[in-house]
This record gives C-alpha cells, structure tokens and sequence, in this order.
C-alpha cells in the first residue's frame, strides 16, 4: 500500500478549484471509450474546464505511483467529479469514492439509465444527481437542473 501524504507528495498548484470537472471513467473498450468521449464532448462545447485522467498521464511513461499522485491531485483541484459507470469500473468507483469522502460534489453519469433501472445505493445516495445522457448533462450545464430519474436502489 502507499503511503500518501497529500500535503507533501501532491503538488497544489492553487488553494482554488482550477478545474470544473475530473472526469472518471472506464476507457479500456471501445464502447467504453464511445461513452467516454459523448460525456467528454458535451463538457468540451459547453465550455467546461476538465481534468480528464485518461490524457493526464500513461501507466507505460510515468508510473504507476505518478498516475495515482496527479489523478489525486487533478480530483483536488476540480469543483465536481462526474463519473461515467458504463461497466462499473473499479478505478473510476474509487475515484467516486475518494471524491465524496474529500467533500467534492460528485455527479453520476448512467448513459442509457431508464426509469426502474437498478442502481447500486452507495452510488445513488453518493451523487448529487445522476446524469443519464449527453442531453440531460447539457440541460444540466445550461440550466443547473435536472430531471429526477425513478431507480430502485439496491
């Protein structure tokens, strides 16, 4: 396990937010990549500021140790985290987790998620909403409101 002291071994660039969005999610398929790229877009022409972990650093070229301090850090540095749970990704799950017990507002992105669909509750009552389309995020960019969307937690 590694020991991490945020004060020492992450380097803040800014005691402010520098970021609107960290952006966590599976990008190992293609469809897991197609997802990733619809939510990255709306973002993108909506002119929103993204930490997006997958273009920050390379496991081959920095490390693992490296990739885990500047994912760290891109989090901290980011007034929200959204997470795209296409596939329910263990890396992205963690970031979630890590995001709600530092206190940064965490979105869910459920492309696809219909009314009646199941929801894991520790995701559910861990998201300030649930998004569930490249439409509702723009909606929700544009307005600051969302649709409820009626899951069964389990």
């Amino acid at each position: 396990m590694i020991e991490l002291d945020l004060e020492s071994d992450v380097d803040f660039t800014s005691s402010e937010p520098i970021y609107d969005f960290y952006v966590a999610g599976p990008f190992f398929t293609d469809d897991q990549m197609k997802s990733m790229e619809r939510l990255e877009r709306v973002l993108h022409d909506r002119k929103q500021s993204t930490f997006l972990p997958r273009f920050a650093s390379s496991l081959k070229k920095d490390g693992a140790e490296e990739v885990f301090k500047k994912n760290l850090q891109g989090m901290h540095l980011s007034r929200a985290v959204i997470v795209n749970v296409v596939d329910n990704d263990p890396g992205t799950m963690f970031d979630m987790g890590y995001a709600f017990a530092h206190n940064i507002p965490v979105y869910v992105y459920a492309e696809g998620l219909k009314p009646g669909d199941k929801m894991n509750l520790m995701l559910s009552r861990g998201a300030k909403a649930i998004i569930t389309s490249p439409a509702d995020l723009e909606a929700f960019l544009d307005s600051g409101e969302l649709a409820s969307v009626s899951i069964t937690e389990y």
